[in-house]
């Protein structure tokens, strides 16, 4: 039973972060965007290797 505890302390953790950081970037718009951008440039990026990826098992 312990191990439930331990989950759901770390499932609160995980959203008590996900909430402070959705209020810190509300508060700073330019950080904002930067997230976004960073976030887009990451989904780039991992689209890029899926694809490069690919390729190589094809061959």
């Amino acid at each position: 039973m312990e191990s439930v505890g331990w989950a759901a302390e770390a499932v609160a953790g995980l959203g008590g972060c996900a909430l402070v950081l959705g209020y810190v970037l509300d508060l700073v718009p330019a950080l904002s965007d930067k997230a976004v951008r960073a976030i887009d440039a990451w989904r780039r990026l991992r689209d890029e290797w899926r694809r490069l990826r690919d390729e190589r098992r094809r061959k």
